[in-house]
């Protein structure tokens, strides 16, 4: 059990994060029937504030359990305990351990938060490293995601995992996720750092916390879509605790957009055109020389001449480039003139057509060179 950072109660610190660990333990722990008092737990449920329903349910939890006889039989001081408060390793809080059901005995708080949730086990934290081992990543970028999985899990007791599609992505699952809309990305094809194996998004898949009333959610998302659904300032908590391990010493990592919460990436962005070093890449991998100008591409065309406005990154791999029949034509008078040849016949339809194709193969080519892209 995490163990809490002050006392808790009348009188104490009462530290949101240290009440809600407490009121969840009370939460769960069950009293017994006695006259005027039904059997069930000390506190109906818990929110990180101390109020008097929880002032009063750790003096109830004192007199039955911490202020009494080995017996139970009468009551008696306990130089180990304050009355109405739980302070760390004192006797309210050895007793609090003992009682709380088997299933809960290692409840967690991320500090300044109030959400309650359960530790997640070993064996998880090892199966989210094995998973994240198996994706296609750049490996000196592996490394920093394996880091803040396992740091995120000696700190907090969180099992992060890689969300799907939170690693490589070819240049196809990039546009298939343009096609999405604005609110998914607005990278085209090789525009995102995803399709160089250097960002991930990273998840809380399966993250047990503890409803107010102290039912467990067991099926949280990657996304953290249920507890913002409950409070979306608690989930907060939790993605600023992920982002500050993954971008700590210990790890290395960067931010990338404020509002891309799970998103880790292996450099600062920020003077970086993702636009120019894709055009960089496409140099490097084809047979054409590419430019950047947002939010389009210009290439030669492979005709070694000037360069021609061709479109977007979306719109090449649709094979659907803005290029036309005149600015076609043109380039290949261009490049006859400059080899002292005669002007080709203007461009057909099946000209263009093939060459929005061999555009779209530069593109493919670029895609399976991924691994010699650059930031810089």
């Amino acid at each position: 059990m995490q163990l809490i950072t002050g006392s808790v109660g009348d009188g104490a610190n009462n530290h949101p994060s240290d009440v809600a660990l407490v009121q969840a333990m009370l939460v769960k722990i069950q009293r017994a029937a006695a006259p005027g008092q039904p059997a069930g737990p000390f506190l109906a449920g818990y929110d990180g504030d101390c109020g008097n329903l929880t002032k009063a349910a750790i003096r109830d939890f004192q007199n039955l359990h911490v202020f009494v006889s080995p017996a139970g039989n009468q009551s008696m001081p306990n130089p180990n305990a304050k009355a109405g408060q739980v302070r760390p390793a004192d006797a309210t809080w050895t007793k609090l351990l003992a009682m709380v059901p088997h299933d809960f005995g290692n409840l967690r708080v991320i500090p300044g938060g109030k959400t309650v949730y359960l530790q997640a086990s070993a064996g998880e934290l090892q199966a989210r490293l094995q998973a994240a081992g198996a994706m296609t990543f750049n490996p000196a970028f592996l490394v920093k995601v394996r880091n803040c999985i396992d740091q995120m899990y000696r700190q907090h007791g969180i099992a992060l995992g890689v969300c799907p599609q939170g690693d490589r992505r070819s240049f196809q699952a990039q546009y298939a996720l343009w096609l999405q809309g604005p609110g998914i990305t607005n990278a085209g094809p090789g525009e995102s750092n995803h399709n160089y194996g250097m960002a991930t998004d990273i998840g809380f898949a399966g993250l047990r916390w503890m409803h107010p009333r102290g039912d467990v959610d067991v099926n949280e998302t990657p996304w953290l879509h249920h507890l913002t659904a409950h409070k979306s300032a608690q989930a907060l908590v939790f993605w600023e605790a992920m982002r500050t391990i993954g971008t700590s010493a210990a790890v290395g990592a960067f931010r990338g957009p404020l509002a891309d919460r799970p998103h880790l990436q292996n450099w600062n962005d920020s003077n970086v055109s993702m636009g120019s070093r894709l055009a960089a890449l496409l140099q490097a991998s084809g047979t054409m020389r590419w430019t950047y100008a947002h939010p389009s591409y210009r290439s030669d065309l492979g005709l070694g001449g000037a360069q021609t406005a061709v479109g977007t990154a979306a719109q090449i791999w649709n094979l659907a480039s803005s290029l036309t029949l005149a600015q076609l034509t043109q380039a290949r008078n261009a490049a006859a003139a400059s080899k002292g040849e005669p002007a080709p016949p203007a461009a057909t339809a099946a000209d263009l057509a093939a060459m929005r194709q061999l555009l779209r193969q530069q593109f493919e080519l670029a895609d399976a060179h991924w691994q010699n892209w650059t930031a810089f």
